[in-house]
């Protein structure tokens, strides 16, 4: 079985195989069909190398070549019908043909008979057409040259006028020219040598042309910052001035050429034209940006150089100089920026002005502080100041820093002032007699009073004459020497508003006061304390009803200064002053009034250990009973008061006498403070360590005093004091003198030990312990006599000792 399945799968594939042969065969056949069409048609001989090729690979070449003979054979059958089809029409043909050979024959000959002919014309033509041509030809290169030389005529001409331009040195115009020629006429024309050199030499031209304006830039540099320059700002400042109303002249000698200026505008006086015309070149250059930093950086520098090298002057042309050409360096500007905002712009302006508002404030600062110490020269200094603030203001800068110089020139006009007068009130409290003024009639009254100071009184002016002021010549001076300190003060603030650059009537008010209190508090104040130290005792007494009468010269001075400023803002504290100097006067009176009754006092000579009972002895027998009773008869009488005593009373009644000028109180303290002191000095004489015994004779001699000094305050000699008042300052001794020599200790210790105090209230027990001690230290020296009669007093001394230690804190019985 299985070699027969094998057979049919056998059978089965040479079938396939078979007729994939023949299909093969079959390609292969239409293939060769193929090729035969494309051998008759018309490509073959072009495609000839391909078509070999595709036989050599179909490998069939005699099929090829038996099916092109069969072609070939059936084409040429094709042929053969046609010829026999057409034969006879042929014939005729060809006999037509030699019948026409003999009219073509003649006319062959009449044609190359004409064409001899028409070659000689043409030939004759040809020339005339090359002779037109030629003649053509020149006419159209006499146009072109024409019109070549009508295009290179303005070329060259602008190339002429542009070096004439140059060397005219007319930037500007020659780079107006330069660019017409560069744009508008050389692109006119085709590239000719000498169009090719003019351009290789624009280039050099240009630079020459930025270098030419900046030159002239820099001529016009130099120019504004000298004599034009200052002359616009001398206009200006004058015009600011006359605008503000300002009384005085601006810039006196040096205003010669302002004659010249009268009514011009800047554009008058400077041209502005090289630097319109540099803008424009380096815009057209492209340098626009360059060009105005370059100006910019310029202008800062001389604006810098203008402020360094021309310093303040002391004379009144140098300021006149120094500020007119400052204000017209920044109204020059202020002009450029009007028409040049792009180039000056106002953040430009501000910040120059700002550089150079800080240079001119150190300079006014330095002058201010080394070299002005005179007043007219610092108004006239300020003047131009508050021009300088007026003129820069109505430009539109801020002038802040100007308003706090001419603040800075106040206080320094003011402090200049002050020292001025100085002298002038050291001259008046000098020459000053101290005495009240006697006035003989009403022309005195007027010249030395009233023409001096408003002084009114309906009191005073009943007095009949001659009659006296309370005070001296000094206080009318003072006050008017005052007065024209406010006048020259004002000096300062004339013409000169608020608007006009000036202070506003609050500031004014203010720092007037400041300058009179100022004034009157170190000024007045420091003569008057120079002249109290050399003033004796009268003197001083005049001066402190001189200067109660001042506190009024206050008010006048105060009402004064509010006319003057027509208002009623000013306040001084000169009243507070003069207290003050009220009191360092009273103070030195009363210290006067010490040193006179210390000199006075150390006149006294105390014999403290006199015993006139030792003195007094004889040698009797019955001397002891004699000595006792010359010892009873002691303590019952007071010798009169010591010489030294009555004439420091009589010193003390004729000078409070003659203080009838001065004010009650100051008359009383006077007198109380004179008395305490006579008392603690006394007192001090009993209580010196130094002292170390004291005997019954002195202290009766001591009693005696203080009773003489009593019997002074009884008899007060100053109106409204108090008799009782003025004895209580010599109370302590006088009290303390009665204790010991009544020998009253027990009613003294009852009184300290149960109290109330009312007879001995101002004895100290430390006082008595230390009065007691001298007694008893005298006592034990002058124990040899009267020994019978002092031995029981002696204890008795023992134990009030010892009674009154106890009382004093932290003491002990001995």
């Amino acid at each position: 079985m299985d070699s027969a399945a094998t057979v049919p799968s056998s059978a089965t594939a040479a079938a396939t195989v078979l007729q994939e042969q023949q299909q093969q065969l079959q390609q292969q056949t239409s293939r060769i069909s193929l090729l035969v069409k494309e051998v008759e048609s018309s490509t073959a001989g072009a495609n000839s190398a391909n078509l070999v090729l595709q036989l050599d690979s179909l490998n069939r070449l005699t099929e090829f070549s038996e099916q092109l003979r069969a072609r070939v054979q059936e084409h040429n059958q094709h042929i053969e019908s046609l010829c026999s089809l057409h034969y006879e029409g042929f014939v005729e043909s060809i006999g037509q043909l030699l019948q026409v050979k003999s009219d073509a024959s003649q006319l062959q000959r009449r044609v190359a008979d004409v064409s001899s002919r028409v070659n000689e014309v043409c030939a004759r033509l040809n020339s005339l057409c090359v002779d037109l041509m030629q003649s053509g030809q020149t006419l159209h290169n006499l146009d072109s040259a024409r019109e070549s030389l009508q295009l290179c005529l303005p070329v060259l001409d602008a190339y002429s006028r542009l070096r004439a331009q140059m060397n005219r040195r007319q930037p500007y115009h020659a780079l107006k020219t330069l660019e017409r020629l560069e744009h508008s006429l050389l692109p006119l024309l085709p590239p000719y040598a000498f169009t090719e050199a003019i351009r290789r030499e624009l280039p050099r031209i240009r630079e020459q042309i930025r270098e030419a304006s900046e030159n002239e830039l820099k001529d016009y540099l130099v120019g504004v910052r000298g004599d034009r320059s200052r002359l616009v700002g001398a206009i200006a400042l004058r015009l600011v001035a006359q605008q503000a109303g300002l009384a005085f002249s601006m810039l006196g000698s040096s205003s010669e050429p302002l004659d010249h200026g009268e009514g011009s505008n800047i554009d008058d006086l400077l041209d502005f034209s090289p630097v319109y015309r540099c803008l424009n070149i380096h815009t057209v250059l492209g340098e626009k940006t360059r060009f105005q930093q370059y100006y910019r950086n310029q202008r800062s520098y001389q604006c810098t150089s203008m402020l360094q090298m021309s310093p303040l002057g002391s004379s009144r042309v140098n300021y006149a100089e120094f500020f007119a050409q400052f204000v017209g360096f920044f109204v020059v500007e202020d002009n450029l920026h009007h028409t040049m905002p792009d180039m000056v712009t106002r953040e430009f302006l501000n910040e120059l002005w700002q550089n150079a508002l800080e240079i001119l404030t150190r300079l006014v600062r330095a002058r201010l502080s080394d070299k002005l110490e005179n007043t007219d020269a610092l108004l006239d200094f300020k003047k131009y100041i508050q021009l300088l603030l007026i003129a820069m203001r109505s430009y539109g800068y801020r002038v802040a820093l100007v308003s706090d110089l001419i603040k800075e020139m106040q206080a320094k006009y003011f402090r200049v002032l002050q020292d001025n007068y100085r002298p002038m009130f050291q001259h008046i409290f000098a020459d000053d007699n101290y005495t009240a003024m006697l006035l003989q009639n009403a022309e005195d009254y007027k010249a030395q009073v009233l023409d001096l100071y408003p002084f009114s009184s309906a009191e005073f002016d009943s007095l009949p004459y001659p009659k006296r002021t309370s005070f001296s010549q000094m206080v009318p001076l003072v006050y008017s020497t005052c007065a024209q300190f406010v006048d020259e003060c004002l000096c300062f603030h004339d013409g000169a508003s608020a608007d006009a650059g000036g202070t506003s009537n609050a500031e004014l008010e203010d720092s007037l006061s400041k300058a009179i209190n100022d004034l009157l508090a170190y000024t007045v104040r420091d003569c008057f304390k120079e002249r109290l130290r050399e003033l004796h005792l009268p003197e001083l007494i005049q001066m402190i009803v001189n200067v109660e009468a001042l506190e009024e010269v206050c008010d006048r001075l105060e009402a004064y200064t509010m006319q003057r400023l027509d208002s009623g803002g000013v306040k001084l504290h000169g009243k507070a002053v003069f207290k003050d100097c009220q009191a360092e006067c009273e103070s030195f009176a009363y210290e006067k009034m010490k040193e006179q009754v210390n000199k006075m006092i150390s006149l006294a000579e105390y014999d403290w250990d006199y015993d006139p009972i030792e003195a007094g002895h004889t040698s009797s027998g019955n001397h002891g009973q004699q000595q006792a009773q010359s010892a009873q008869n002691l303590q019952q009488q007071l010798p009169p008061p010591s010489a030294w005593v009555s004439d420091l009373m009589a010193y003390l009644h004729s000078t409070f006498t003659a203080f009838t000028n001065l004010p009650p109180k100051v008359a009383q303290t006077a007198c109380l403070i004179s008395c305490k002191h006579v008392h603690e000095e006394l007192l001090g004489l009993v209580m010196d360590p130094q002292v170390r015994s004291i005997g019954p004779a002195v202290l009766l001699q001591l009693s005696s005093d203080i009773a003489c000094c009593k019997a002074f305050a009884t008899n007060s000699p100053v109106p409204g004091l108090e008799p009782e008042t003025l004895c209580m300052a010599f109370e302590e001794l006088s009290q303390l003198l009665r204790l010991v020599v009544s020998n009253d200790w027990q009613v003294f210790l009852r009184e300290c030990q149960t109290g109330p105090r009312s007879r001995y209230d101002r004895v100290t027990v430390s006082k008595a312990v230390q009065l007691l001690e001298k007694v008893r230290e005298f006592d034990r020296r002058k124990g040899s006599f009267l020994a019978n009669f002092r031995s029981k007093q002696r204890k008795e001394t023992e134990v009030v000792l010892k009674q009154l230690r106890t009382l004093v804190p932290g003491g002990t019985a001995h």
